[in-house]
């Protein structure tokens, strides 16, 4: 996973935002995402965890918009990256890549760098759930 920061965003005091109010459809939409990521963990599937990471970052988006979301969508798709992934309470945003795919490492700090020449703060590389450790 590459994290960052969302461009020149400060960090957020969540204790006093108001909490998002989804909709029915988003609500609906929240519970269809937690079955599929139960079973992306089960079946040790990072393709299907980012499709669900993105999908409820963008639902985040409509709520706390990220001011670089887009930006770090064509940087993921750019990468084949497994998805994105946001706070949906603050200003961190993480594009997710599989560790167990050949050059992962590599991979990851090319993201890194293209992360980076974007104007993105706070670059940062981990593995999670791999062989290899902190990567960054």
């Amino acid at each position: 996973m590459v994290g960052f920061r969302d461009g020149s965003a400060r960090p957020i005091n969540t204790l006093t935002m108001p909490r998002a109010r989804y909709d029915g459809e988003e609500i609906g939409l929240f519970r269809v995402l937690r079955g599929l990521a139960n079973r992306s963990i089960r079946q040790q599937d990072p393709r299907l965890l980012g499709r669900v990471a993105t999908i409820s970052a963008s639902i985040s988006q409509r709520h706390l918009p990220k001011a670089s979301f887009n930006t770090v969508l064509d940087i993921a798709r750019a990468y084949d990256a497994c998805g994105v992934q946001v706070a949906h309470s603050g200003t961190l945003i993480g594009i997710l890549l599989d560790a167990n795919a050949p050059r992962a490492a590599m991979r990851a700090a090319e993201l890194a760098r293209q992360v980076s020449g974007a104007g993105l703060q706070g670059v940062h590389t981990f593995a999670l759930n791999a062989e290899t450790g902190l990567i960054q």
